[in-house]
C-alpha cells in the first residue's frame, strides 16, 4: 500500500463510513462453483451513499505487463488525501474475456479489501481448493 503524506482526514472519514456500510449482497450466480456472490456492483452499492456522505471515492483502472495483469485501486478523500494499493495475478489465458473477467474479479476483491466490506461469498474460497 502506497499513501498520501498524510491520510488523518481520509481514515477519520473511512472509519465513519464503515459504521454505515453492511456486507455486499449475494445476488450473482457462479455456475462454475455452483455458488452465490456479491458481484462488483452489489459492492459499489454498499459504499456508495457512505463515501459520499464523507467525502470518499475511489478510482480503479486495468494494470498489467508481460501476462501479469491486475488493478490498481485508490480511495480518496476531499482533503486530498488518499491510499492505494495494487492486487495483480498472471493469467494461464491472455484473451479479452479472460482479461476482462479477471479485471472485473481483481476490482471487487481490492475494493471489499481495502474499505473493509465482509465478503458474503465463497467463489474465491472454492478457487483456493482446487
Amino acid at each position: 500500500m502506497i499513501q498520501s503524506e498524510q491520510i488523518n482526514e481520509l481514515l477519520s472519514a473511512l472509519v465513519k463510513a464503515q459504521a454505515l456500510m453492511g456486507g455486499a449482497t449475494k445476488d450473482s450466480k457462479n455456475p462454475f462453483f455452483k455458488s452465490n456472490y456479491a458481484d462488483l456492483s452489489s459492492v459499489i452499492k454498499v459504499i456508495k451513499e457512505p463515501f459520499a456522505k464523507f467525502g470518499l471515492g475511489y478510482i480503479q483502472f486495468p494494470i498489467g505487463d508481460s501476462g501479469v495483469v491486475g488493478v490498481r485501486t485508490r480511495i480518496i478523500h476531499e482533503s486530498g488525501q488518499w491510499i492505494e494499493s495494487e492486487f495483480t495475478m498472471p493469467l494461464s489465458k491472455v484473451d479479452p474475456p479472460s482479461l476482462g473477467s479477471a479485471v472485473t474479479y481483481f476490482r471487487r476483491y481490492s475494493l471489499q479489501a481495502m474499505v473493509g466490506i465482509p465478503s458474503v461469498d465463497d467463489d474465491g474460497q472454492s478457487f483456493m481448493v482446487k
